[in-house]
């Protein structure tokens, strides 16, 4: 695991397609800053969720996921580690600098404790590895796509894996059917994934005409304008980002004026969400000054709403 802000999540971005390509379980939490280049350091956005379920060279698995609140920080602790062992790819916590430098004071029995669990998902004990009669295959083409992993260390289950494309064993290997099972092995991982994806948040009332959206840090002043709207408004929010948990999108964006809220210039969730959903967004609301969203900015954002 590693943290860094956008800026270094970009130096370091080739690392993210070597764990990939390799099959290694990695956490990166990025708190995001504006750019480009060293841009806003010490400001706040949420400007790399397009970059992040891209970054590296070629198509590989990526799990994003964007915590809102203090609470949700704590469970995607250690949900994150347990996703990147259970898939062995990369997983990225997406903060951004106002999240990562607030201050709040909450109950320690806030943080659910007892959910906490340790899954280090395919990994072969002792005794199996032990068992193995033949050259441990490392990258074995299995149906959900995710190989039995063996920590580094015993004997028989000793394995070298290039940078390159390879075969089941990790040897270097540029033959067009192996690739092809290849690639079909690691992108099946992101439908394996789909059972572990959350659906978005909801709060308000049901039916409410405006339907606020969003993700990440927007989550604390978007409850704050549902609640002075008064049964207007109602919030959807995003937490797990890809795979896209576009069902309970679908379900949750019903019935109302789809007002998409974040702090970027491209509308960069409202262009993931109707991709994803073909579901029309009515309007936008974005800050890209380096500050966070004040409840009246929202609200000045909705008069412009139709």
């Amino acid at each position: 695991m590693t943290a860094t802000s956008g800026g270094g999540f970009s130096l370091m971005s080739e690392a993210l397609g070597l764990a990939g390509m390799n099959e290694v379980p990695l956490v990166v939490v990025n708190a995001q800053r504006g750019g480009p280049s060293t841009g806003l350091p010490t400001r706040t956005e949420q400007s790399d969720l397009l970059f992040v379920l891209n970054a590296s060279q070629g198509e590989f698995p990526r799990l994003p996921l964007a915590p809102g609140t203090i609470e949700e920080y704590f469970e995607c602790g250690w949900h994150s580690f347990n996703l990147a062992e259970r898939y062995q790819t990369p997983v990225v916590v997406l903060s951004d600098q106002l999240l990562a430098s607030s201050l709040r004071t909450i109950e320690v029995d806030a943080l659910d404790f007892d959910r906490v669990v340790i899954d280090r998902g395919k990994l072969l004990g002792d005794e199996e590895r032990e068992a193995l009669t033949e050259p441990y295959k490392r990258h074995e083409f299995v149906q959900d796509g995710i190989s039995p992993r063996a920590v580094p260390g015993h004997p028989k289950a000793i394995y070298a894996t290039a940078s390159d494309e390879h075969d089941e064993f990790g040897h270097i290997s540029e033959d067009m059917d192996n690739r092809v099972k290849m690639m079909q092995k690691r992108m099946k991982k992101l439908e394996t994934a789909r059972q572990d994806i959350e659906p978005p948040t909801r709060y308000g009332p049901e039916g409410a005409p405006l339907i606020l959206v969003g993700w990440g840090s927007t989550y604390g002043v978007l409850r704050e304008v549902v609640n002075r709207l008064d049964g207007q408004a109602r919030l959807v929010h995003f937490r797990d980002l890809w795979p896209f948990p576009v069902e309970a999108a679908a379900d949750a964006l019903q019935g109302g004026k789809v007002v998409v809220v974040e702090n970027n210039y491209t509308g960069q969730f409202k262009r993931l969400l109707q991709s994803e959903t073909c579901i029309e967004v009515d309007h936008v609301i974005s800050r890209y000054d380096g500050r966070s969203f004040s409840p009246e900015d929202v609200q000045a954002g909705l008069k412009e709403v139709q």
